[in-house]
C-alpha cells in the first residue's frame, strides 16, 4: 500500500472518530441492515482505538466490506471487528515464582516421562516453577485487512453455496462458521488450506445430498487424522497455530479441538467447541468439538463427571462472570474471568440446584464459587452471587460431584462452608461434621487403593484403579475447618492387603496420599464401611 493511500485511511478514521459527517463515516459506521445482528458504532470505535498503530488495517478491512456493497458482507466484518477485543494469541512460558522464565522445552524430550525428570530438577534448582503467559498479542493491534477479507469472504462463500448450510441463521453463521480462530493460537490463516483438504469430500457431500449431521462427522473424523493426541503436550500449555500443527501432527486435546474446528468451520458446519476447565472425578481438564442443531444446542457423551460444562464463544456472552463483574472489583479466578464462554450444562442432561448460607463474604468480594478437587488442588468451577444475608444458590449443577463452596481471595481458594456431596434431586450431603463435640464418632477403616478406575477422555483408555502399595508409608487427611488435617501416618502390609488406620472421624472427607503420589490420590468418604471416591 503507498504512503498517500495509507495517510488517506489513517485521517478518514480520524474524521470518523471526530463526528465529521464524511463519506467515510458513512461506510464505515452505517448502521447494519435490518435482517442482521445489531453491531453498536460504539463498539465499532472502541476497537478500532484499541487497534491503536494497527487501526488502519481493520479500517480497510471494513471499508472493503463496505464498498462490496453488500449488506451482509459488512455486517459480518462489523461483527467480527466489534467483537475482536480481547481475542489474541497467549505466549506462555515456564517461570519461577517472581517470573522469571526459565528455558524448557518438553517437546524435544524423548517422552512425558523424560520431559517431567527435567522439570523436576529445574525446580530444584529454581524453585517452584509454572507456566505462565508471558505475553499477550491482540488480534486487534496485528492482524492484517487481506487476512481478514479472505477469512470473511471464504466463510460466506461456504455459508452461502453448501445446501447443508440453507438453515444456518445469519447470527449463528457468525458466531459459529466466520471465526479466523479456535483459542489462543497463533495468528495464521488456515481456512484456505484446510478448504484444499476437504474438497474431495465436499464433492461427495454435494453429490450425496448429505445432512449437516453427517457433513459434520466426516469432516471431525477428517479433522482427526490430521493431528494426533501425544500426552508430552501436557507440559506444552501454548495453543499451537495452523501452520505449527501442520509439522508436528501432534498436541493435546486445545489443539486436536482447534483443528477440528477449523475443518468444521471451513465446510460451514455450525459447531462449537466446549469445555471442561476441571474434571470433578479426576485431574486435568477437557476441550472437545460438538455439533449443533438448528437451534444452537448439541451435546456429547461425558466420560468423566463434572460440575460444568462450558461453550466457548467468539463474542462476550451475557451469562458469563466477565461480563456480571465489573472492572474494579476483586479478580476472578483462572478461566471463569473471561466473557466469551457461556454455561451449556442443561445441555449435557439433568442437572441441580444447591442452596447455603456461606461463611461471611471478605469485603468487596460479591461472588462466591463452587470447587471441584482436581489435582490436588480447590478448582473454581461454578459461580454465583452472594445475597446480603450469604445466602446463595448455585444453579444448573451436574450431580453425583464432589464440591466446596469458597470465595477467590487475593489470588487463593478461601473456604466459606465445609464440602458438599451434589446429589441427585438436590439431596445433598454435608460434609461439616454436624454432631456435637462428645456426639462426634471415631471408626476404624481399612484403605485398599488411593484411585477409582477413571477414563480418560484424551487417550480413551482407562486409568485403573491405584492400589496401595506393600511397605509404602501413607498420610491419612481429614478435611476440618477449611483445611486438610493429618490423622495419621500407616506403612501398608507387605502381603498388599489394605493399609489400617484408627481414630478416624466419621462423615468428614477423607485423602490418602503418598510423598510421590504427584497429587492424584483421590478424596473419598466411607460409607456402611467403604471406601467411596470422589
Amino acid at each position: 500500500m503507498s504512503l498517500r493511500l495509507r495517510q488517506t485511511f489513517q485521517l478518514c478514521a480520524i474524521a470518523a472518530l471526530a463526528g465529521c459527517q464524511s463519506a467515510w463515516k458513512t461506510t464505515l459506521l452505517m448502521p447494519p441492515p435490518p435482517a442482521a445482528i445489531a453491531v453498536t458504532n460504539d463498539k465499532i470505535n472502541e476497537s478500532l482505538l484499541k487497534a491503536g498503530k494497527n487501526q488502519w488495517q481493520i479500517e480497510r478491512f471494513l471499508n472493503d466490506a463496505a464498498q462490496s456493497k453488500d449488506d451482509e458482507k459488512l455486517a459480518a466484518a462489523r461483527w467480527l471487528v466489534a467483537n475482536m477485543a480481547g481475542q489474541g494469541f497467549a505466549r506462555y512460558e515456564l517461570v519461577t515464582k517472581d517470573l522469571k522464565p526459565i528455558p524448557f522445552d518438553a517437546v524435544s524430550c524423548e517422552n512425558l516421562a523424560a520431559a517431567q525428570a527435567i522439570l523436576a530438577q529445574l525446580e530444584k534448582e529454581h524453585g517452584e516453577l509454572d507456566f505462565k503467559v508471558t505475553q499477550f498479542i491482540e488480534d486487534l493491534s496485528v492482524a492484517q485487512a487481506d487476512f481478514l477479507t479472505t477469512n470473511l469472504d471464504l466463510s460466506l462463500n461456504a455459508w452461502r453455496t453448501n445446501p447443508w448450510c440453507k438453515n444456518i441463521s445469519f447470527q449463528t453463521y457468525c458466531e459459529r462458521i466466520l471465526p479466523y480462530r479456535g483459542t489462543n493460537e497463533p495468528l495464521c490463516s488456515w481456512r484456505g488450506d484446510v478448504l484444499a483438504r476437504l474438497e474431495p469430500l465436499r464433492e461427495h457431500w454435494i453429490s450425496e445430498n448429505s445432512p449437516p449431521q453427517s457433513v459434520g462427522q466426516s469432516a471431525m473424523s477428517a479433522a482427526t487424522a490430521w493431528v494426533a493426541f501425544k500426552d508430552i503436550y501436557y507440559m506444552h500449555p501454548q495453543d499451537q497455530g495452523w501452520s505449527e500443527l501442520c509439522q508436528t501432527k501432534a498436541g493435546r486435546c486445545e489443539d486436536i479441538s482447534n483443528v477440528t474446528t477449523y475443518a468444521l468451520h471451513a465446510a460451514g458446519v455450525a459447531a462449537a467447541s466446549d469445555y471442561v476447565p476441571a474434571w470433578a472425578d479426576r485431574d486435568n481438564n477437557h476441550t472437545w468439538d460438538v455439533l449443533l442443531d438448528g437451534n444452537g444446542k448439541g451435546s456429547t457423551g461425558l466420560f468423566n463427571r463434572t460440575l460444568k460444562v462450558y461453550r466457548k464463544n467468539f463474542s462476550p456472552q451475557p451469562d458469563s462472570l466477565g461480563s456480571a463483574r465489573a472492572k474494579d472489583e476483586p479478580a476472578a479466578p483462572g478461566w471463569l474471568r473471561g466473557d466469551t464462554y457461556s454455561d451449556v450444562t442443561e445441555q449435557y442432561g439433568d442437572t441441580v440446584e444447591l442452596d447455603r448460607t456461606l461463611e461471611a463474604a471478605p469485603s468487596g468480594h460479591r461472588f462466591a464459587y463452587l470447587c471441584v478437587f482436581n489435582g490436588g488442588d480447590w478448582t473454581p468451577l461454578a459461580w454465583t452471587q452472594v445475597d446480603k444475608d450469604g445466602k446463595v444458590r448455585f444453579t444448573k449443577l451436574r450431580a453425583n460431584v464432589l464440591a466446596l463452596p469458597a470465595y477467590f481471595v487475593d489470588g487463593k481458594v478461601k473456604p466459606a462452608g465445609p464440602p458438599v456431596l451434589v446429589r441427585d434431586k438436590s439431596e445433598h450431603s454435608w460434609l461439616d461434621g454436624a454432631a456435637a463435640p462428645a456426639e462426634k464418632k471415631e471408626i476404624e477403616i481399612e484403605i485398599a487403593a488411593v484411585r477409582p478406575d477413571t477414563p480418560d477422555h484424551d487417550t480413551l483408555v482407562t486409568r485403573p484403579r491405584l492400589p496401595v502399595k506393600a511397605g509404602t508409608e501413607y498420610t491419612l487427611h481429614a478435611w476440618s475447618d477449611g483445611a486438610w488435617k493429618e490423622v495419621g501416618k500407616a506403612a501398608a502390609p507387605e502381603d498388599g492387603s489394605a493399609v489400617a488406620f484408627a481414630h478416624v472421624p466419621a462423615n468428614e472427607l477423607l485423602w490418602l496420599t503418598t510423598p510421590d503420589g504427584k497429587k492424584l490420590e483421590r478424596p473419598f468418604t466411607v460409607e456402611n464401611g467403604k471406601q467411596v471416591f470422589w
